[in-house]
């Protein structure tokens, strides 16, 4: 059965129980994927207006959810994931102040900015329940749309090995601005997440491609 949670189309528009939620009319809940300063997110930006050429398996539909910070992939009409977007201005992020980055400085800064985004989520993940464990990958630089940016991910698996969490993240800047865009299987998160990390993995080199077309 189709949702009616997106829009028919792109033209014109700006997992699962918690999945009919994440896509609705309503804003999200407040997710645990966010940036360091996980409270403190500035108003997201819509998907509609930088969405470009979109990449999908067979029989799989990638289209921006009625709610605008939220890109919904389907499969054969039905919803199994969402990819987040959010951004807010440099001089949110701690310790950085009111002075835009430096040219030729963006990786250097989104390096520190993953690292310290990795140690809040690992220390969140370890107030619910200390023996899980937390592997952050050493980002990968790739274009987002036209900006510098990188590809980073991160696994929360429980003692005996069993998936906790599994996040893929991109993010970029231009310098005033910080774009953050994320998915994977987030325990508890109805927003940007996925019911099944096999989906995940399939739909991953897909999702690469759309970030480094995205109109930015």
């Amino acid at each position: 059965m189709k949702l009616p949670t997106r829009f028919p189309a792109l033209v014109g528009i700006s997992l699962l129980t918690t999945a009919l939620l994440a896509c609705s009319a309503s804003p999200p809940a407040a997710p645990p994927e966010t940036p360091a300063s996980q409270s403190d997110v500035a108003t997201p930006s819509g998907w509609a207006d930088i969405l470009g050429p979109v990449s999908a398996p067979p029989n799989w539909q990638v289209e921006p959810c009625v709610n605008a910070v939220l890109l919904c992939v389907e499969a054969d009409g039905e919803l199994i994931g969402t990819v987040e977007r959010f951004s807010h201005p440099i001089s949110e992020v701690p310790g950085q102040g009111d002075l835009p980055l430096a040219e030729g400085s963006e990786l250097e800064f989104l390096q520190a900015w993953v690292s310290d985004h990795y140690r809040v989520i690992e220390e969140d993940r370890q107030i619910a329940d200390p023996a899980l464990k937390f592997v952050g990958e050493t980002p990968v630089a790739m274009t987002v749309g036209s900006l510098p940016g990188l590809r980073y991910s991160y696994t929360i698996n429980h003692p005996n090995g069993a998936l906790f969490d599994r996040g893929i993240g991109y993010v970029t800047t231009d310098g005033t601005m910080i774009h953050v865009f994320v998915t994977g299987v987030i325990s508890g998160d109805p927003s940007g997440s996925f019911s099944d990390e096999g989906l995940v993995e399939t739909f991953e080199p897909h999702l690469d491609t759309i970030i480094q077309g995205l109109r930015l």
